[in-house]
């Protein structure tokens, strides 16, 4: 238990550090857990036979166990910075308490209690004067018993999760408990069946089904992305054994007098097209696993979560800079026109930016960025960027995952911003008219137009709509087409300045919006100033 002068005389900067190790170490099984991959995929490419079987075995082994204790250190740093941040917190609410009892004036005891100095108001002071103090003294009781609740549930929490760390139980069943949710299932209730597993059910679902897992909205963060890297594994060992059927089967058509018919031509063609789309498949893994990997993080502390994945096509992914379960503002970026899998890199630096800015912006509070590629975005300008099948595609599953960070949230609920750029500025317009997404603030950046009105959306008020552009930006020519143009006072929200830069220039290292994006999605909307409503169309 927490107690009053535990609580007045904390200092977390010993928890920060140990938060950071952690995190350090993490990255570092992580990346060796990536070289032992590596390594085990080269040997097996030119190695066969029984050594190498028993050479392959073991590697795999060495490389789980890297994985595990990575992940295992990664949710270390999570509960110590997590733990640290909320007796941060809970201190000042505390210090609130005493600096109110201070004024009446007064003091506070070790215990916590409230001791007016009835001396300090003379030898008969009016009921008015004795009211008013025993309401500050009521006030700053309050404060106190506010912290200590606080400071008592973090340790709690904190103790918990740090056992099931430490002493995890091994899991002695083949299989998890119930059937698992289908995607679309409301978040809510994919929760709700989630907290009602048992340790050993939830592991063995993380270990059997984990494409499933990662993929379901509703799933805490840290499970999903455990689940994911795991998929990831498999999938790549299913390309291996299917790339080495195929080529097999080139190699049966393939007639022996070099004459050929056209059926045989025909099967080929397909045998050759889809060893092509595995090679896109594994290429597509390949940028995934660099972005978890990656250390140049840019200003960033946190650490990467795959929250969903797709390695098909022009790829999908979802990739959070920070929990976002026990995030204190949680800011969502949808890219737009291009964005896809292999060029991902690009995006998540803009997720790790704002996660930095936000940070220095408020240090006291913690933030999550996040990059939701988690639809198929158009791969050109014209003509493809004209339609609104995109957006139209990509509205119930951004909503499901919006509504999925409501649901796994844990503590107080975070400030939740939905922010999209050029096409993803349509998309979640699109998407906000349609669904209620439970965020507290929506942010369109360089958008080619916007579905309905800011007072329109579902569960937003019209002062929490937002939005910006360049006045360079040559969207601006565009920005009728899929609806209000946001910079237009039609439309009803709030428009702040961005600095010159083209199309792409709005996470520039000097751009003004960067800094405008920070206090939005830390709640310092006082810090935004107005810019003037664009009168154009």
């Amino acid at each position: 238990m927490v107690t009053y002068m535990q609580l007045r005389n904390a200092q977390t900067t010993h928890l920060e550090s140990a938060a950071g190790s952690a995190r350090k170490v993490a990255r570092e099984m992580e990346q060796y857990g990536a070289d032992t991959r590596r390594n085990r995929r080269a040997l097996n490419t030119g190695w066969r036979g029984t050594d190498a079987s028993a050479a392959d075995a073991q590697l795999g082994q060495h490389e789980s166990n890297y994985q595990q204790i990575g992940r295992s250190y990664g949710r270390v740093d999570e509960v110590v910075g997590f733990f640290a941040n909320e007796i941060d917190m809970a201190k000042r609410t505390l210090e609130r308490g005493v600096d109110v009892a201070n004024a009446i004036p007064g003091r506070v005891s070790e215990s916590g209690a409230i001791q007016v100095d009835w001396a300090a108001f003379g030898p008969r002071p009016s009921p008015e004067v004795i009211a008013h103090a025993k309401q500050q003294a009521t006030q700053a009781a309050n404060l106190i018993r506010q912290a200590l609740m606080r400071a008592n549930s973090a340790d709690r929490q904190a103790q918990s999760a740090l056992q099931s760390i430490v002493a995890p139980t091994m899991p002695n069943v083949s299989g998890g408990s119930g059937t698992i949710p289908q995607r679309g299932t409301d978040p809510r209730q994919v929760n709700d069946w989630w907290k009602g597993l048992t340790d050993e059910q939830r592991a063995a679902h993380l270990r059997d089904n984990p494409k499933q897992i990662g993929s379901l909205d509703g799933i805490p963060a840290v499970a999903r992305d455990e689940a994911n890297r795991l998929a990831i594994g498999q999938e790549r060992d299913w390309i291996e054994s299917r790339r080495e059927y195929l080529r097999g089967r080139l190699e049966e058509l393939r007639p022996d007098d070099g004459s050929m018919n056209m059926q045989a031509a025909a099967q080929m063609g397909e045998v050759n097209k889809e060893l092509r789309d595995l090679d896109t498949r594994w290429q597509n893994l390949d940028s995934l696993e660099h972005q978890l990997g990656r250390t140049d993080l840019q200003g960033s502390t946190e650490r990467m979560y795959l929250l969903n994945y797709e390695s098909a096509a022009d790829g999908q992914a979802v990739i959070s800079v920070g929990n976002p379960d026990t995030a204190d503002s949680v800011v969502t970026y949808v890219p737009g026109t291009t964005a896809d899998v292999p060029g991902i890199n690009g995006d998540v630096n803009r997720a790790l930016w704002m996660q930095a800015d936000a940070t220095a912006a408020d240090p006291g509070r913690r933030t999550a960025a996040i990059t939701w590629l988690g639809y198929d975005a158009p791969d050109k300008v014209f003509p493809n960027a004209i339609s609104n099948n995109y957006y139209e595609a990509a509205a119930d599953d951004l909503a499901s995952f919006q509504q999925g960070l409501r649901a796994t949230h844990e503590g107080s609920p975070s400030i939740n911003t939905l922010m999209g750029h050029s096409y993803g500025a349509s998309t979640i317009g699109y998407t906000a008219a349609r669904h209620d997404l439970g965020i507290d603030n929506l942010v369109s950046v360089a958008s080619a137009g916007s579905s309905g009105t800011a007072n329109e959306y579902m569960g937003i008020g019209a002062d929490h709509v937002w939005a910006t552009r360049a006045s360079d930006d040559p969207i601006r020519f565009a920005a009728g087409v899929h609806g209000t143009d946001p910079i237009n006072e039609s439309y009803g929200g709030r428009v702040f300045p961005a600095s010159d830069g083209g199309h792409s220039g709005y996470w520039d290292s000097t751009n003004v919006a960067r800094g405008h994006f920070a206090n939005i999605v830390t709640g310092h909307y006082d810090r935004v100033p107005a810019a003037p409503q664009d009168r154009w169309f």
